[in-house]
């Protein structure tokens, strides 16, 4: 598009977007497999958590990214990415442990840090997806838009797909997105549980969009390209705590304003109201409206109101197609989910670059008995007369003789007796697992041991004083 090219020259090569990967968040959803571990360290396939969001930008010709963690899990977080290889430059900006900070009381806290012409893409750690980020940033600088968000079709499990611990009968909450079929500008933004039946819309809204899609089925990526404006905007606007709960729907909202006009004589010398309305920081580039005023593009049809109804602030989704893997792991599912899969998906993931290594060259592997679908991290030791199938075995992790593992997660440091049977398990660090036990369908905690001769079905087990309700 002519407005687009004109206008990315302008920008003196300054740099075009900001890279921002959040990393600071608890897991307050897994609990039971963060009490020890910061969330993006938590292994799948043979990496930590945080590495899939770092590869997708190196990938994608980012050369480097702010990484936002606790300042208690820096150290830990900085040295094992160090162990990656990653080109990509990490800066890593902690944020003190006791602050709970929403996902824009972060990118407010990064205000000093950021570029401040740049405008802002923001991941958050646990994103995993063979889908390109060009895509949404075509689409971004397509409408020069205020946000764009990348959006999911849901992930379909397989028929007797079971996650290990108790059953529980988790709904997640589900978005109801309202979005104009031709150019994807998303108009409408509500969450279902807000309504019983019917969706009220403002006459306002169908005035200007006759025609409106709406989805309830897509996921939210938490990928967002975030105009630099916005920024400045949420340092003023300090009761915004989070991007899709608060600052999305807000901005989304502020779509249908205009901003008002005054004259002189209605203005106060010492009323500085105006200077904090949102229309005072989302003022177009002169000459970004002076080129679309005199284009022929227009986003509708049908009146000959002008492009975008001369609206300011613009919001868009894109839809990754059907074919696209795409996930958050912040749920228990997701985190099994991926886990079972990543192998099959791989190449797409990570676009052929790079091999996934399934036995590490430093793991001491006596069995003969590891099949195809095995992940075995660095200096794991199994024993001679064990049996490993579709299983994940952590570094420095131990598994003795007439012990088998299917069909599980075992993570680091984890010591495994004779004769143990685990299936469909997750075994987090430090665990020890006496002899004779059989585990099935459970979740065992940080350093918790397992005494011998247990026998334990979908449960989760963790020492008493450390338990948290599922």
């Amino acid at each position: 598009m002519l407005i687009l090219t004109f206008v990315i020259t302008l920008r003196n090569m300054l740099k075009e977007f900001q890279p921002v990967i959040l990393a600071a968040g608890k897991g307050s959803r897994i609990t039971e497999l963060t009490e020890n571990k910061p969330k993006c360290l938590l292994p799948i396939g043979g990496k930590p958590m945080v590495w899939y969001p770092l590869i997708k930008l190196e990938n994608s010709g980012f050369s480097d990214v702010i990484l936002l963690v606790y300042e208690n899990q820096k150290a830990e977080i900085q040295n094992n990415l160090e162990k990656l290889e990653l080109t990509i430059k990490i800066e890593y900006v902690p944020i003190p442990p006791n602050e709970d900070f929403g996902t824009a009381d972060s990118l407010r806290f990064l205000n000093d840090k950021l570029n401040i012409t740049a405008d802002l893409l923001v991941l958050s750690c646990d994103l995993i997806t063979d889908t390109s980020l060009i895509r949404v940033v075509d689409l971004y600088r397509r409408h020069e838009a205020a946000i764009c968000v990348l959006l999911f079709q849901p992930q379909e499990l397989e028929k007797g797909f079971l996650v290990p611990g108790p059953k529980s009968k988790y709904k997640p909450e589900k978005d109801i997105f309202g979005l104009d079929p031709k150019t994807n500008r998303i108009i409408f933004l509500a969450s279902a549980s807000d309504f019983e039946t019917d969706v009220p819309l403002k006459r306002a809204l169908l005035s200007k969009h006759r025609q409106i899609l709406a989805y309830s089925n897509l996921v939210d990526s938490h990928v967002y390209i975030i105009k630099n404006w916005i920024l400045k905007y949420l340092k003023h606007e300090e009761s915004i705590s989070t991007i899709k709960g608060e600052l999305l729907p807000h901005i989304i909202k502020r779509q249908l304003y205009k901003q008002k006009k005054c004259s002189d004589m209605d203005v106060s010398v010492v009323n500085t109201q105006d200077a904090n309305d949102i229309f005072h920081f989302s003022k177009e580039n002169d000459i970004y409206h002076l080129i679309r005023n005199n284009a022929t593009y227009n986003d509708h049809s049908g009146d000959l109101k002008p492009t975008y109804h001369g609206d300011t602030i613009r919001c868009y989704a894109h839809i990754a197609p059907n074919n696209v893997f795409g996930l958050r792991v912040n749920t228990l599912q997701n985190y099994w989910l991926i886990n079972k899969e990543i192998i099959d998906r791989w190449p797409r993931i990570i676009n052929d670059k790079l091999e996934l290594i399934k036995i590490d060259p430093k793991a001491e592997i006596k069995s003969n008995q590891v099949d195809e679908k095995c992940i075995i991290w660095e200096s794991a030791k199994l024993s001679e007369k064990t049996s490993f199938k579709n299983a994940n075995i952590g570094a420095n992790t131990e598994v003795s003789s007439f012990s088998r593992v299917f069909n599980s997660i075992v993570m680091n440091n984890v010591t495994i007796k004779e004769k143990v049977a685990i299936e469909n398990c997750i075994i987090c660090d430090g665990a020890i697992i006496e002899s004779g036990s059989k585990l099935k369908g459970c979740i065992v905690g940080y350093n918790h041991k397992v005494l011998e001769g247990s026998e334990v079905m979908n449960e989760v087990l963790m020492d008493s004083d450390r338990l948290m309700e599922l």
